[in-house]
């Protein structure tokens, strides 16, 4: 119970300093719900980190690179490409690179940010594999925009 007391406090000590904070749903080993973060720096970057429970306690941090609207009148639609490092800690326990691509909405008449996101994981540790079908959805609060 202290561990878990322990690991939530890190957990939401990490997550008060993000930009944008809310949930992410898709495929994380044993488990389909994540915490979801995003911190952005002015030079199109970002680094984008996800918690997860359940049947183990699973964790990807990306550092992604965002690519200018397509469309410069319509700068709702955002695309983001970037690699990283995953783990889950259960049975079995896996630590993976992960890469990330995704389309991102901004809502401008509120600070809402809905996401589809592709991320293929090598797994390195316990069991070599790949692992290409990850897919999430995000809604994310954007900090202190409005």
């Amino acid at each position: 119970m202290k561990n878990i007391c322990k690991l939530l406090f890190f957990v939401l000590s990490t997550q008060m300093f993000a930009q944008e904070i809310g949930i992410r749903l898709g495929n994380f080993g044993d488990n389909n719900v994540a915490i979801d973060g995003i911190v952005n720096f002015d030079d199109l970057t970002r680094l984008h980190g996800d918690i997860t429970f359940g049947n183990g306690i699973g964790a990807n941090l990306l550092y992604d690179f965002k690519v200018k609207p397509f469309e410069e009148n319509n700068p709702n639609f955002q695309y983001y490409f970037g690699a990283g490092i995953g783990t889950f800690i259960g049975d079995p326990f896996i630590l993976g690179v992960n890469g990330e691509t995704g389309i991102e909405y901004l809502l401008r008449s509120t600070p809402i940010t809905f996401g589809l996101d592709w991320r293929p994981q090598l797994n390195i540790i316990t069991k070599t594999s790949i692992d290409i079908l990850r897919f999430g959805f995000n809604i994310r609060y954007r900090i202190n925009e409005l």
